[in-house]
């Protein structure tokens, strides 16, 4: 298993960070050249109402790759997903986790990804052909750089 996570700390509650996160419609508003370019439930679905199962329409990355992945968690501590392409040849588990900092003044957004399949690490491991691929690191500058963007959406707003 490869994992790339960042965190961050936002001056907010872990409750206001959760639904300011889930609201999906809101992201090319405060990160539109960011790396999660967008995530959309069903259209019968409110993302508060999501649970484990249901799918997901994702657009992310540098080449803003769409994929379908599937809700593992929708709790107010975690939010999570599962995506892969065909036949485990490479899976990642998406979470985001808020963290309750200072008393619950304060929230650590921990914005995770969990890379298994088989190759996993060719393109998100610390060698020559992951360097060379330069997937992994597009990817933490891309987590970091939704985290500075949704940190300043939050607290811009609050």
């Amino acid at each position: 298993m490869y994992i790339i996570s960042k965190s961050i700390e936002i001056a907010a509650s872990p409750a206001t960070v959760r639904e300011k996160f889930l609201d999906f419609p809101s992201i090319p508003s405060y990160t539109p050249n960011g790396f999660v370019g967008s995530i959309s439930p069903a259209p019968d679905k409110a993302p508060s109402a999501l649970v484990p199962g249901d799918k997901l329409t994702c657009v992310m990355g540098v080449n803003k790759m769409k994929f379908s992945p599937v809700v593992l968690e929708n709790s107010p501590a975690v939010f999570s997903w599962r995506g892969s392409l065909p036949a485990g040849i490479f899976t990642g588990e998406h979470i985001f986790r808020f963290e309750e900092v200072e008393g619950g003044i304060k929230t650590r957004l921990v914005h995770e990804e969990r890379f298994t399949g088989l190759l996993a690490g060719a393109l998100m491991g610390r060698g020559w052909v992951s360097g060379w691929v330069g997937m992994r690191e597009e990817t933490e500058k891309g987590f970091e750089g939704f985290n500075e963007d949704f940190k300043a959406w939050v607290e811009g707003s609050e």
